[in-house]
């Protein structure tokens, strides 16, 4: 006799749930709290951490971090810079940069874009008032 076509497989039981794993290795990933030291043997034996290491860590950048930030540094260079210069520096096409500039820059990061026709074409700037 033939083995029929609708066999049931038997199902595997996992031994762990993927998001208990993912959450392990989360809680690994965590870097310590200002206040927590390193290593718990070491606070153990009565050391703690520095209030040095917290003067060394640089300020958070202000404004807009990645591609973004990236189009903001051209503008606000003191010749401006093109869409096609945005673009490559990106990687974006020039939908994409004018759509950056109105949407995110302009209305969520509220800066002033200024457009002047340049040799090259239209050359953005960001006013000097926000160039700081």
């Amino acid at each position: 006799m033939t083995k029929p076509k609708t066999a049931r497989r038997a199902k595997a039981v996992p031994t762990e749930a993927p998001r208990q794993k993912r959450a392990a290795r989360r809680q690994a990933a965590v870097p310590p709290l200002a206040g927590e030291s390193l290593a718990p043997a070491a606070e153990a034996e009565g050391a703690t951490a520095t209030p040095a290491d917290s003067e060394t860590t640089p300020p958070a950048p202000k404004g807009p971090a990645g591609k973004l930030g990236i189009i903001v540094d051209l503008m606000r260079r003191p010749q401006g810079a093109t869409v096609t210069q945005m673009g490559e520096a990106t990687g974006w096409l020039p939908h994409s940069v004018r759509g950056a500039m109105a949407g995110s820059l302009k209305r969520k990061h509220k800066l002033t874009i200024v457009g002047e026709l340049g040799e090259g074409g239209r050359v953005y700037r960001i006013t000097s008032e926000q160039s700081a």
